[in-house]
């Protein structure tokens, strides 16, 4: 009877111990997810729409660019080239946030929402790097093109970042249906133009 009352003891620390760490697991992975989250927030918004537009892309990032008259690209693409530096360096910071999930054990639901996250953010990134070489065609002195022109031409010229924006918002969207499904936090709200001062293009006198 002894026997039977220690092994049953044993048997019930054991499920205690077992549940505590599966709850333990579970914190720190839903920290890991708001931590990732509130660090690509922005980059989201970025890629927040299933079609893409080159031109509305550099109003998200906070530059209005005018086509009449001349402009002082200068400031207009160092400024663009830093808000997505920015944007980037928080980019890969989720992604070691997320990265820390994907180490746990019994949290397979958050694996399955920091999976999507990681590959939205690497889709993203692409997309803004080859966004630099949009801005870099637009501040070349040797460039007499409109702006218009300029990015029209840009944008028949890279198909595949078109598609690549589409790809992340996939990612974006299928994170969020798992966070509903599974119910690991409350619906992420994402504007589709982040807030922030806009830079205007400047026409010279």
């Amino acid at each position: 009877m002894k026997k039977i009352l220690v092994v049953t003891v044993a048997l019930a620390l054991c499920v205690g111990v077992l549940a505590a760490a599966g709850c333990g697991a579970t914190d720190k992975a839903k920290t890991y997810m708001e931590k990732g989250d509130a660090l690509s927030k922005q980059m989201r918004s970025l890629t927040n729409d299933v079609a893409f537009d080159a031109t509305a892309l550099l109003a998200d990032l906070g530059v209005q660019l005018s086509d009449t008259g001349s402009i002082k690209t200068k400031t207009i693409t160092d400024a663009a080239n830093k808000r997505i530096d920015s944007v980037i360096a928080n980019g890969k910071k989720a992604k070691a946030e997320y990265d820390k999930i994907l180490a746990l054990n019994g949290v397979e639901d958050y694996k399955a929402y920091a999976e999507q996250r990681i590959s939205a953010i690497d889709i993203t990134i692409a997309v803004l790097e080859a966004a630099k070489g949009l801005l870099g065609k637009i501040g070349d002195p040797a460039n007499k093109k409109s702006l218009k022109d300029t990015t029209a031409q840009w944008a028949k010229s890279n198909i595949g970042v078109a598609v690549d924006a589409v790809r992340a918002y996939t990612s974006w969207s299928n994170a969020e249906n798992i966070r509903k499904e599974k119910k690991l936090g409350p619906v992420e709200v994402v504007k589709e133009k982040p807030a922030g001062e806009s830079v205007p293009a400047t026409s010279a006198p």
